[in-house]
């Protein structure tokens, strides 16, 4: 992730003061980084959604909802690399999971717009995904690519195309061999659960064939 989570009240009231004078429309002003980092400043704190009374008078959250739809809408914004940023931001101790979920959806739209160069690229960074975000980048961001019926073509080609490593290492999150991450398969049930037997195949016959 790009920030640290907030760790006293003291800077949280610094920020709060800077974000209090936010717009509700302040995002369509800002740049592209500029909304990555805000994206990212939510999860974290860093970017305050509730004023000092807990309550709801700030306009930051609306701009995030907005922020994220033009992220999900508009995935042509994004070069293949700025999958990265999100990586990047995965944290499976997250106070509000709802946040990674939509993390993980943004890595998803990047792809579906991308297509094999976009699955070519996570699956060949699978092991830049920070510690503290394993669950999150070694799990669930396969599951979302192989329930989806735009990503899974994308995803069974990159992997036919990726090395060794690569495969080796979706193996080991397929079986379940990586501490503290959890097995696909785990929860898999119907149509998930055949792809991922898919995959395996493709896993097997690639490696088998080189």
């Amino acid at each position: 992730m790009a920030y640290k989570p907030i760790e006293s009240h003291e800077e949280y009231l610094k920020n709060l003061e800077h974000y209090r004078k936010i717009k509700k429309n302040a995002w369509q002003s800002m740049t592209l980084e500029e909304k990555i980092d805000f994206f990212d400043g939510i999860h974290t704190d860093h970017v305050p959604m509730f004023d000092e009374n807990g309550n709801d008078t700030l306009w930051t959250l609306w701009n995030y909802g907005e922020i994220y739809k033009e992220f999900i809408q508009h995935p042509e914004m994004f070069s293949v690399t700025d999958i990265s940023k999100f990586i990047d931001m995965l944290d499976d101790d997250c106070y509000q999971p709802s946040f990674m979920d939509d993390t993980l959806k943004v890595i998803r739209s990047i792809i579906r717009f991308h297509g094999k160069n976009g699955a070519i690229y996570l699956l060949s960074h699978l092991q830049n995904v920070p510690e503290q975000g394993k669950e999150y980048g070694l799990c669930d961001s396969l599951r979302y690519l192989i329930v989806d019926n735009i990503t899974f073509p994308y995803l069974k080609e990159a992997i036919a195309l990726a090395d060794d490593s690569i495969r080796n290492m979706l193996s080991r999150i397929l079986h379940g061999e990586i501490s503290g991450v959890t097995s696909p398969l785990k929860y898999a049930e119907g149509v998930e659960r055949e792809r991922i037997c898919e995959l395996e195949v493709v896993i097997s016959s690639t490696s088998e064939n080189k």
